[in-house]
């Protein structure tokens, strides 16, 4: 089905089950070694983002796979189950985290990024509202279930199942972030997520812990505190996001060049001492990421990995694929229309129960 020399078709097919079934494709591979498995889930990958996935991460619309003809985009004015958040985000964890495993490669850790910040990061905390229920049964299992991304005003809520599948698999997407930060290899140590963390490494017999202190993504900068129990040569590995320019790095503020293709490991190799520190800037500025190749001008405002949705406040015309020419900054990911003042940008993940928002629109054609 995905072998890479056919294109697939298994649309209108439940989009969380064939990306989790991936995961045993995974596992086979691990104890076969038959590449032929590797191949199925890296092309599947590739499928995936080139056809199935919206601007954060999420992939199936009312749960279905569409066919590359423009459906993925048109959904965006059909239907407000645009994505089976926890169930979704826990399948792409997994998948991504094989791959990073088995290839080595930093790409995959772009979709782990996206579904940590616009996917299950952005998921309405698990609910205890017994909903007038009696005291015996003191929850309902609510649990943020679908996400949407609609043109016009959209809204999170709860689903109003008794604890539906996304009830399970909410907390295991959760567990999963403290493995798809840091990996590892005989020589190196990658740093896959920028996120608050310390991590404790092994390497040749001596332990080595490496501390992140950042704000990222609402800040540019994270610093790296590396502290082995004695000097030892290795390479840290940090990851550069595909859409990237200009990542910088300094080791005890002194700049370091390095190869910084969008997509890969930057690579600082050295032998570390305890204190040395890593300065890494990562510059973001708004960006539009239209919802398919059919559909172009149906956009998503992206700064960094993480989505912005508009607060809901009155239309306006967006006429300029460079969102510098009417988005101005207000702070931390925060943003205003130069022509609309009113008319406010924040993070999908700030947006809590019931307000209502818009993530993609329409650029006007001139």
């Amino acid at each position: 089905m995905f072998d890479g020399s056919t294109e697939p078709t298994p649309y209108m097919l439940h989009a969380y089950s064939h990306c989790n079934t991936l995961s045993s494709a995974a596992m086979t591979y691990v104890v076969t070694g038959e590449p032929k498995y590797l191949e199925i889930i890296v092309n599947a990958y590739e499928w995936f983002q080139r056809t199935q996935c919206f601007a954060t991460g999420g992939y199936g619309p009312s749960e279905m796979l569409r066919p590359p003809d423009g459906s993925l985009g048109r959904s965006l004015k059909l239907t407000a189950s645009s994505f089976e958040t926890p169930c979704g985000s826990w399948a792409g964890f997994k998948l991504a985290k094989y791959l990073m495993q088995f290839t080595g490669e930093a790409k995959y850790g772009d979709w782990i990024e996206k579904l940590v910040y616009n996917g299950i990061g952005a998921a309405l905390p698990m609910s205890d509202d017994s909903f007038g229920r009696s005291p015996i049964i003191p929850s309902r299992g609510q649990t943020f279930y679908y996400a949407d991304y609609q043109v016009g005003a959209g809204r999170k809520a709860y689903h109003d199942g008794l604890f539906p599948c996304c009830s399970g698999t909410y907390p295991q997407a959760l567990v999963e972030y403290h493995d798809l930060i840091y990996f590892k290899d005989p020589n190196s140590l990658y740093v896959n997520l920028f996120v608050p963390s310390n991590v404790t490494w092994n390497h040749e017999g001596i332990d080595v812990t490496v501390e992140q202190d950042t704000g990222y993504p609402e800040t540019e900068t994270v610093t790296l505190r590396v502290d082995p129990i004695r000097s030892v040569a290795f390479s840290l590995k940090l990851r550069v996001p595909q859409w990237s320019e200009g990542m910088a790095f300094e080791v005890n503020g002194e700049p370091q060049r390095l190869s910084t293709r969008a997509g890969s490991w930057a690579g600082i190799d050295r032998r570390w001492k305890a204190g040395d520190v890593v300065r890494v800037t990562i510059p973001m500025r708004p960006r539009l990421v239209a919802v398919d190749q059919q559909n172009p001008n149906r956009v998503a405002v992206m700064v960094g990995p993480v989505v912005l949705v508009r607060e809901d406040q009155g239309t306006f015309d967006v006429m300029h694929r460079d969102p510098s020419n009417w988005l101005k900054s207000t702070g931390a990911l925060e943003y205003r229309v130069s022509v609309l003042p009113s008319a406010t940008f924040t993070p999908f993940y700030r947006v809590g129960k019931g307000t209502p928002y818009a993530m993609y629109l329409d650029l006007q054609k001139r």
